[in-house]
């Protein structure tokens, strides 16, 4: 019997034997089953303590799902333990252990995460804008791995997930759920059969771009010298959207360029997400999310998940809860609040807002939203995880609906990499004009495939 059997079979046996319990955060039994409460008001009073708004917060937490949209503690294995995981287990409190202890960049760890109520965790697998033309899907590869043994680690407080309902599945038997989604396009190669290997591993979603242009999409903050191809998305880069909503992948514009926003946004059929980002109308700075762009947003379903980077908030300063808060509120102004939703950013930044220090202070940012007024219930769940939710389900919806389209098999222009990727392997022309062929792939060189009898073997 599989855990998530074990997990239904549990509940099906708890509500049997017609245990009640209302206590706010209790488990049930093995401490794998959360139970449910009395439902909230509509509202909560403005005038309320702070001590009653935190235990309605906890309430709500418990009710709705929380969904994180980006967590980078993977890359902090790598850089702090090659990838090696025999000291390490995401079940301890690492508060206690080194080097995490002593590192500004750690925030995440199980008991912190169930402490915030934390349902759905998209961790992210990054690898550096070092690697692109040289061994970023070795290191790609390697990052999914060492997530996959994460989370293996910890069977009975978190699983991997890979849709929508089995994320509210997770939540319901009380486990984390853990996502991946892929941080920049540079680590794809170009290629469309990665971008759906990808999907087979179980990847999620893709960030377009990091902080460098890939050779079919330009970002927001590259200081390289070498310009993109093109201003915001090629037209490879078209096909590659196209390719992420017949699978399945969600579109993730944080890191984008403005125009490749725009471009993403005027050619994807599904919802698009930016899955750690802030305002630029708060803090004028190229990584934020411009105004004109939250107001297509809307127009296409998706959703703006805040940052708690002090430098995203603030441009620089320390900020609380309040600034939080102030970027919330602009996207639901600007895009509406089906739009806005929570992408942390934890363990790939060294400064947060005073109360928001780590995974576990998530109630506090929902108990200082139910100081106002305007915020419902219903809409702070929508916060929470019910949009991200909305727009996961909007893509699987879009997969299922070009289910007969054939995989896409384009293979990028060689002009668009020929000087940026000398060192690849190159493959003989074809000479296929009915695909045309001749366009998109190398001339014979000395390391070429020669002729059908090499392309055969």
């Amino acid at each position: 019997m599989g855990l998530k059997d074990v997990c239904s079979t549990t509940m099906v046996m708890t509500v049997a034997v017609g245990i009640m319990v209302t206590v706010v955060g209790v488990l049930i039994a093995t401490g794998s089953l959360m139970c449910s409460a009395s439902p909230l008001p509509v509202r909560v009073s403005a005038k309320a303590s702070h001590r009653e708004r935190l235990a309605a917060a906890h309430l709500l937490l418990q009710e709705s799902p929380l969904i994180d949209g980006h967590n980078d503690l993977p890359w902090n294995l790598r850089k702090f333990l090659h990838n090696k995981l025999y000291s390490f287990n995401l079940s301890s409190d690492l508060t206690q252990e080194r080097p995490w202890r002593n590192s500004p960049f750690s925030h995440t760890d199980l008991p912190r995460l169930r402490h915030g109520k934390v349902a759905a965790q998209f961790w992210s697998v990054y690898v550096p804008c070092q690697s692109q033309y040289k061994n970023s899907v070795q290191l790609l590869l390697e990052q999914i791995d060492v997530i996959k043994r994460m989370v293996a680690a910890s069977p009975y407080e978190t699983t991997l997930v890979t849709s929508s309902r089995e994320i509210l599945q997770e939540f319901k038997c009380g486990r984390v759920g853990s996502l991946l989604g892929v941080e920049g396009g540079h680590a794809l190669a170009s290629s469309m059969g990665v971008l759906r290997a990808m999907y087979d591993l179980g990847v999620r979603y893709v960030t377009l771009t990091h902080k460098c242009h890939t050779p079919w999409a330009e970002c927001s903050e590259s200081g390289d010298e070498v310009p993109p191809n093109a201003p915001g998305l090629t037209d490879y880069g078209k096909r590659m959207i196209a390719e992420m909503n017949r699978v399945g992948l969600m579109v993730d514009l944080s890191h984008s360029s403005h125009q490749t926003a725009l471009d993403a946004l005027q050619i994807s059929r599904a919802p698009v997400i930016f899955s750690h980002s802030a305002v630029r109308a708060l803090c004028d700075i190229e990584r934020n999310v411009p105004d004109n762009v939250l107001t297509s947003l809307a127009t296409n379903g998706g959703v703006v998940m805040i940052s708690f980077y002090d430098d995203f908030l603030t441009c620089g300063g320390p900020a609380t809860i309040s600034n939080v808060v102030d970027h919330i509120n602009h996207v639901r102004t600007m895009a509406g609040v089906d739009h806005v939703g929570l992408g942390a950013g934890y363990d790939g930044i060294n400064s947060t807002p005073k109360g928001l220090e780590d995974t576990s202070r998530y109630p506090e940012l929902f108990a200082e939203l139910l100081k106002d007024p305007s915020w419902s219930i219903q809409d702070l769940k929508k916060l929470a995880g019910l949009n991200i939710l909305r727009a996961m389900e909007k893509v699987e919806e879009v997969r299922d609906s070009l289910l007969l389209e054939p995989p896409a098999e384009d293979i990028i222009p060689i002009h668009d990499i020929e000087t940026l990727w000398p060192c690849r392997y190159k493959f003989a022309n074809l000479n296929n004009n009915e695909n045309k062929a001749s366009s998109f792939i190398d001339t014979p060189t000395s390391h070429s495939f020669q002729g059908n009898e090499a392309l055969n073997s």
